[in-house]
């Protein structure tokens, strides 16, 4: 393979693509050089010389063309490719006012549960099926509303509710296998460099937790797998998905997952609304953006 088909390799690999408008400039700044070469030829340099002596330009700034594309991708390629750390994630989701947290069986397409969680009201929202509960924290009641009823059951919320309430969300809403990060340990955060898992969720990038459980009651030993889309700009998930197995050479089994987004308090409000009545409707109240679905 002679240098020029090894450059073009190389090129392909980085799988570059130009503009219509980039692909002209290139050549016509190539044919400006040529022209300028040729001007500055002898008068007594014959045809055959000449035609060799264009030759060897071309080639030498089809090189020089070769050497800068490669250099820039690779730049821009190194910026675009930092890992994300798993306490970045962390921190990311430490930083989260409101979040909505669609849960599925795999490999269902309808969620079994989906949560609205807000930190600045400080208000929790749930629906399974047709039946929303709303947990109003501030002031200790739960509100219960069926879809096919306008009735609308208010509760009291004990102490007791209240702690566990406010725990489940202190767990970075649940999205994450353990509630501190200085609790791991033996676990292994690689990523996930994989074309048709990456398309799931476009856009994210993807890594794998995984470490062993052990039930201290039998003794039995499990490993788990802990998979998550993330945003490589925010650093926040889009998608995490939990596995396990017994038999260390066995295959992970995809056991739930669960899709993420990050509505702002406005968005919220307005699926209280909707979901407790048009009573609570306020004129000039923001479109209510519906549960994510999975890819």
């Amino acid at each position: 393979m002679n240098p020029t088909d090894r450059i073009e390799r190389t090129i392909e690999r980085l799988h570059l693509t130009t503009r219509a408008e980039t692909d002209k400039r290139i050549l016509d700044d190539a044919f400006t050089a040529l022209e300028k070469s040729a001007q500055k030829q002898p008068p007594h340099v014959g045809r055959s010389a000449g035609r060799r002596t264009l030759r060897i330009r071309i080639a030498e700034l089809t090189a020089i063309a070769a050497v800068i594309l490669v250099a820039f991708a690779l730049f821009f390629g190194t910026r675009t490719t930092k890992a994300v750390t798993l306490s970045e994630i962390y921190e990311a989701l430490g930083k989260v006012e409101n979040v909505c947290i669609a849960d599925f069986q795999a490999p269902a397409n309808e969620p079994t549960q989906t949560e609205w969680i807000s930190q600045t009201m400080n208000i929790d929202v749930i629906r399974s099926g047709e039946r929303f509960v709303l947990w109003d924290i501030p002031n200790k009641v739960q509100m219960i509303k069926y879809l096919s009823s306008d009735a609308v059951q208010t509760e009291a919320i004990s102490e007791e509710m209240l702690a566990k309430v406010e725990q489940a969300a202190g767990r970075r809403f649940g999205l994450v296998p353990f509630s501190d990060i200085s609790h791991i340990s033996d676990a292994q955060w690689i990523r996930v460099e994989d074309l048709q898992i990456e398309t799931t969720m476009s856009g994210t990038k993807v890594y794998d937790l995984t470490w062993t459980e052990r039930n201290t009651t039998f003794g039995a030993i499990r490993l788990r797998k802990w998979r998550v889309f993330v945003d490589a700009g925010t650093k926040l998930p889009e998608r995490v998905e939990w596995y396990s197995k017994f038999e260390p050479e066995g295959e992970y089994k995809f056991e739930t997952f669960s899709v993420v987004t990050y509505p702002n308090e406005s968005q919220i409000k307005v699926l209280i609304r909707n979901a407790f009545g048009s009573a609570l409707r306020q004129p000039g109240d923001p479109e209510y953006i519906g549960t994510p679905q999975p890819d």
